[in-house]
């Protein structure tokens, strides 16, 4: 199996276009932990997305934050926490 690990978005368009021309389907996954949830993909190549992390937008007012595919639970969660916030399922 091929893995691409790309560490910007344009490198994310560019594996994704590349899979698109070869029509090869490709898993995508930012840290795998929901991998075992459900049917297995049969896929030759993966596209991880775990280099991509940071929170892009948060706006503690307005309830509203963004983060790439890759950022940690706990990296969000750590950053609510310091405003007094937390998920709803939490």
């Amino acid at each position: 199996m091929t893995t691409f690990t790309p560490s910007s978005p344009a490198e994310v368009l560019s594996t994704i276009q590349w899979a698109t021309a070869e029509e090869s389907p490709l898993e995508i996954l930012g840290h795998g932990s929901k991998r075992g949830i459900g049917r297995p993909l049969q896929t030759e190549h993966r596209l991880d997305l775990s280099k991509l992390t940071g929170v892009t937008l948060y706006e503690p007012a307005e309830l509203v934050l963004s983060a790439r595919a890759g950022t940690p639970l706990t990296e969000v969660e750590k950053l609510l926490a310091e405003n007094g916030q937390q998920f709803a399922f939490e």
